[in-house]
């Protein structure tokens, strides 16, 4: 599934490639399950083949918790600290507050999934993980959570447009603008869709990029404007990219979320030096707008 041959998983598991091809056979036949089409250039497995591996995965991963745990259990300290968060927050805010948490905690380590919103919450409910990071609808009221630092988009420009020049962006300066949007499920491009219809504003020719942190990349290499939340900018390289506040204010909302059952040890203190990290950045942002 991984390296697309019978050969190179031969190389990956030190066995022959016929051996791999007999195991898959087997399998094949065990499961009376076609897993994989065969073709000159390798191999391609088939829709049974996917949902079977996915399935796998899970299996794997859940061997992996139970080993953590009882590692944790034997040592009495340490253990590892699952955490799901959303993609924006694990490019830049994530590593600087692990950084910060492993100076007083050495001994713990850590598995970061990324992952939207919904799935966040979704994962949390069923335990698979100790803290997750993300929106929080008002209507879940059922959710343990902890409320992060209150930011706002932001609207990133090209140094070589003349909006740069403009000390806030408003969303009818983005008409016919070139743009780089969000992936359909972000609530952020929701919110900024509307702001734009409610102004009258179509942007022009548009790339969509699934997460926000990918933004920056885009419009640094002049492809256009965009506008997303202001973590995407955190530990990235704007030379070439203006950061403006963006109007009408879209507030941005994000909380620690806690499992349904008991939160696991280290969790409520990472929850803290995580808003440590978010205040400083909340606050670092200003100086980006004159820049």
């Amino acid at each position: 599934m991984l390296s697309g041959s019978m050969t190179s998983a031969g190389r990956i598991l030190h066995i022959s490639q016929p051996a791999v091809t007999r195991l898959v056979r087997d399998l094949e036949e065990e499961l009376d399950l076609i897993l994989f089409s065969r073709r000159w250039s390798g191999v391609r497995p088939t829709a049974e083949a996917v949902a079977l591996f996915r399935e796998v995965e899970r299996y794997f991963d859940s061997m992996e918790r139970v080993r953590d745990r009882a590692r944790l259990l034997k040592e009495k300290q340490g253990g590892q600290l699952r955490i799901a968060a959303m993609s924006t927050l694990s490019a830049g805010a994530l590593p600087s507050a692990i950084k910060r948490f492993k100076a007083r905690h050495p001994e713990i380590s850590f598995f970061i999934h990324s992952d939207h919103s919904v799935h966040i919450l979704d994962s949390l409910q069923r335990d698979e993980f100790a803290l997750g990071f993300g929106r929080v609808p008002v209507e879940r009221t059922d959710v343990d959570h902890i409320e992060m630092p209150l930011s706002s988009a932001i609207c990133l420009i090209p140094r070589d447009n003349p909006l740069h020049r403009k000390e806030a962006i408003h969303a009818r300066d983005l008409d016919g603008e070139s743009f780089i949007s969000l992936g359909v499920s972000s609530l952020l491009r929701m919110q900024i869709e509307d702001v734009m219809q409610s102004v009258g504003a179509r942007t022009g020719a548009i790339i969509q990029t699934l997460y926000s942190n990918t933004a920056p990349s885009y419009v640094s290499a002049g492809l256009g404007v965009s506008v997303t939340d202001i973590f995407s900018v955190m530990n990235m390289d704007l030379t070439n990219v203006a950061v403006r506040p963006f109007l009408p204010d879209i507030p941005f909302r994000f909380s620690a979320i806690f499992p349904s059952l008991d939160h696991a040890p280290h969790s409520q203190a990472f929850a803290q030096v995580f808003q440590e990290i978010i205040e400083e950045h909340v606050f670092d942002i200003t100086r980006l707008f004159t820049v």
